[in-house]
């Protein structure tokens, strides 16, 4: 596959990722990281489109499925890197760490492809497998004495993936406070110039009561069960 031209359509599909990729990149990934992992990332995406185009069991699927796959390699790359980065682990052992994962990744997707097997079910052994290589590959260094045992442990704590997961939680918990409280802001305008026009107009005390009490009823917070 050396020297091989890959289809516009992957290279273009690819770069569009790495655009998407980019700002997501978390802030203490240095400038040089950060050239470091859209190289790698841009180098096994396109090497794994030239393995599709050369392999007959993911030439029988179309082209969005193929980007499926290229995709859930490109995001693993980029979660996988980042917690290299972060791990304590010399940098001239990221490569090895990473071909093993990519290899891994490569092997169980050949598999789900000639199974035919659903998007839901790739994504769930993808992620099986790529934890585990990395967790062997870390513990290999160890063994090879590369790293001592608390570099070992911070490697295997490592997961952008679990950290972006919750702050998109905490992100979206936040947005559906303010949403509420929006809500409630312009409902008690609302109210209270129902209120305040029933006093000026009609002088209805009723009325005002009933209104006053609906008022204060949907402004109060609402506590739920998280």
């Amino acid at each position: 596959m050396d020297g091989q031209v890959v289809d516009k359509k992957y290279t273009d599909f690819i770069e569009g990722l790495i655009v998407q990729i980019s700002p997501l990149l978390p802030p203490d990934v240095n400038e040089l990281q950060k050239s470091y992992l859209i190289t790698n990332i841009r180098k096994s995406a396109t090497l794994m489109a030239e393995s599709i185009i050369d392999n007959e069991e993911f030439n029988q699927i179309d082209f969005d499925k193929q980007c499926f796959y290229i995709q859930v390699l490109a995001e693993w790359s980029f979660h996988k890197e980042i917690d290299l980065f972060r791990s304590g682990i010399p940098a001239r052992y990221w490569k090895g760490v990473m071909q093993k994962i990519w290899y891994t990744m490569w092997e169980v997707m050949f598999a789900c492809v000639k199974n035919d097997a659903p998007e839901s079910v790739v994504l769930s052994l993808v992620e099986r497998f790529v934890n585990r290589t990395y967790k062997d590959a870390v513990e290999e260094l160890k063994e090879q004495s590369v790293i001592d045992k608390e570099t070992e442990e911070k490697a295997k704590e490592q997961s952008n993936i679990a950290i972006m997961a919750e702050e998109y939680r905490i992100e979206r918990k936040v947005s559906e406070k303010v949403q509420g409280f929006v809500k409630r802001f312009l409902l008690a305008i609302i109210l209270g110039t129902v209120v305040a026009f029933a006093i000026i107009k009609f002088k209805m005390i009723g009325l005002v009561v009933i209104l006053t009490i609906l008022l204060v009823y949907n402004i109060m917070p609402v506590k739920k069960d998280e």
